[in-house]
């Protein structure tokens, strides 16, 4: 008999130890769960509750400007001296404006007195050295020493003095009755002035440099210009 009361408390015991574990077991797994809800809630990224997906920021955008065109146009299709003029603008136009009441000389000069080294291309393209290139030679280049004095080939007015890219310091002279000539590659600061009056073989500057036929000798390069057309410095001048 009393081995039976012990086998019955021995097993009210166990089930209650039993219940007791589980409940135990069960406890940790809800204070598991209400952790890891909390952490997440904290962790998790706070949304606008009226627009819950949050649109990505705008990237900027920016387009490169459209290439503009060189200051100088292309002298493989043709060798023009353009550039910017340093003798006042004011001045310039009012020179232009002037009727030219040029009186020319009987006869035409030649601007140094050593020949032509390179002649004028008519409009055909000729080999470049400095460029290595083709092109349209506009003018005569008569050799010289640098510091040599350029004289004008005749009467006539200077229209402008400026410093050319290529074409080093030019000075553009009328003498008159549409014909413009233009003495490249002068010394800058030798030059005659804008607005003065030139009689032929007058000083028009110094021999200087030519960037783009610089692979040559020193030389002028003078191009002559007839109501607005290029022409041949050597039929104007006598070669």
């Amino acid at each position: 008999m009393e081995n039976r009361n012990k086998k019955q408390n021995r097993r009210r015991f166990t089930r209650r130890a039993a219940a007791l574990y589980l409940g135990c077991a069960l406890a940790l797994v809800g204070v598991g769960a209400a952790a890891r809800a909390a952490v997440q809630f904290r962790l998790a990224p706070e949304t606008d509750a009226a627009d819950p997906q949050t649109e990505p920021p705008a990237t900027a955008r920016f387009s490169l400007p459209a290439p503009t065109a060189p200051d100088h146009p292309d002298t493989a299709a043709s060798e023009t001296p353009t550039g910017g003029v340093y003798a006042p603008e004011a001045e310039n136009e009012a020179v232009a404006a002037q009727d030219d009441g040029i009186e020319r000389a009987a006869a035409f000069a030649q601007p140094l007195g050593n020949g032509i080294a390179k002649g004028f291309s008519h409009g055909d393209m000729v080999q470049s050295k400095t460029m290595g290139d083709w092109r349209v030679h506009n003018g005569a280049d008569y050799p010289g020493a640098v510091g040599d004095p350029v004289k004008a080939v005749n009467n006539g007015v200077v229209k402008a003095v400026y410093d050319d890219v290529l074409w080093g310091t030019v000075v553009e002279v009328d003498h008159g009755d549409g014909l413009l000539a233009k003495y490249c590659g002068l010394g800058r600061g030798s030059t005659a002035a804008v607005g003065e009056q030139v009689q032929v073989n007058d000083r028009i500057g110094n021999l200087g440099e030519i960037p783009v036929e610089a692979a040559d000798d020193a030389h002028l390069h003078l191009e002559l210009w007839q109501d607005g057309e290029a022409v041949d410095p050597a039929d104007v001048l006598g070669a």
